[in-house]
């Protein structure tokens, strides 16, 4: 059974250049830090220092090189976060938590998701973290009742669900298109099954007081019940 809320069994946190969490994260952690070229600016300016930065070293301040070990990679075939992902891989530090995926330019924000997507990391964006379910695969996790989850198909998936409150039954999914977004766990249990494609699925860390939550209470109406499962 999966730990979404614990960060158990990852090997390393790798940043990238956009919003960061806040630096009790990083000791809390005690992982190997790898910043991928700019996201060092912000690390360091937190009092974290990396234990490696890599990538084309465009962004990153010059001063900060002189301090730190570096991995210098120029190629432009490759991103950053490509860049870094490979360096992970050789050294046996992956899984990794990645941070820093959303912030920034929106066309980065896309392209980072678009990797994230072929990895087995954990996303982390504060309150959400995310992984993704890939073909065939049927997963089974905990979370508190009532904790608000989506499940996007990047590009598209065949999901079914047990344990939400707009439960999925082969449901296709694709981005862009319908998701299941906003949706709401109903049992302390939940059980994720991927019959084709790959699911992003987002998890919010803390039970979130809106009126999704509150009108659970009250009479339900159809067309609330399209658009939570359909976003």
């Amino acid at each position: 059974m999966l730990d979404v809320i614990n960060f158990k069994d990852y090997r390393s946190i790798l940043c990238l250049n956009g919003d960061l969490p806040a630096p009790s994260f990083f000791h809390n952690k005690r992982l190997p830090v790898i910043a991928a070229d700019g996201a060092a600016n912000v690390l360091c300016n937190q009092g974290i220092f990396p234990d490696l930065i890599t990538g084309d070293l465009d962004s990153i301040q010059p001063a900060l090189l002189e301090n730190h070990s570096f991995l210098h990679l120029p190629d432009q075939g490759s991103t950053d976060y490509q860049k870094a992902m490979d360096y992970l891989k050789t050294n046996d530090l992956l899984p990794a938590i990645v941070v820093g995926i959303n912030g920034g330019y929106l066309d980065h924000i896309l392209n980072n998701i678009n990797i994230f997507m072929e990895t087995n990391c954990l996303l982390y964006s504060p309150p959400i973290k995310g992984f993704v379910v890939k073909e065939k695969l049927k997963v089974n996790f905990t979370l508190p009742f009532q904790t608000k989850i989506s499940l996007i198909g990047i590009p598209e998936v065949v999901l079914s669900s047990d344990g939400l409150k707009w439960e999925l039954k082969r449901s296709s999914l694709s981005f862009p298109g319908k998701n299941s977004c906003f949706n709401r766990t109903q049992k302390s249990e939940i059980s994720l099954e991927v019959h084709q494609g790959a699911a992003l699925v987002l998890i919010y860390e803390e039970v979130m007081e809106d009126a999704g939550v509150s009108s659970l209470s009250g009479p339900t109406n159809p067309s609330n019940l399209f658009v939570k499962k359909y976003l």
